[in-house]
């Protein structure tokens, strides 16, 4: 587990680099795909903007919400890296990158600022105190 900060995109880019975003978002874009790759909120900001945060994976059938994680994944919609459509020449001929949409924005900068925000968002419930924890449990 690592410690990003919402007021800093740089350290959100030093977990999460470019490179690993691209890997993910192609991975996630694949048929049948059975793991969703991403990162994941450990925790609320500080009053100093600091929170846990980590590369992270999780089963497709897991449930979107979480009481004390925020997963996000990378898709490859509209972004610059295209769809496959078939060629001319039927299901049987080879399939070819497709014409990508241009956009002006970035989709990696785009995730980062949408990581941010889901951070400021977060809201987890308080840590049980430590006391709850000790003792006897029955059995």
């Amino acid at each position: 587990m690592q410690t990003a900060n919402i007021n800093d995109p740089l350290s959100i880019e030093s977990v999460y680099p470019r490179s690993a975003f691209d890997n993910d978002a192609r991975q996630n874009a694949r048929d049948k795909e059975a793991v969703e790759h991403g990162v994941m909120i450990l925790s609320m900001p500080d009053a100093d903007g600091n929170f846990a945060l980590k590369p992270s994976q999780r089963h497709v059938g897991e449930p979107e919400t979480t009481t004390h994680s925020i997963f996000l994944s990378p898709t490859l919609e509209n972004s610059e890296y295209g769809a496959l459509n078939p060629s001319g020449s039927g299901y049987d001929g080879p399939i070819e990158p497709a014409e990508s949409v241009k956009t002006s924005s970035d989709p990696y900068r785009s995730f980062v600022d949408s990581l941010i925000q889901a951070a400021r968002d977060a809201d987890f419930p308080p840590s049980p105190p430590a006391e709850s924890l000790k003792g006897f449990r029955g059995g």
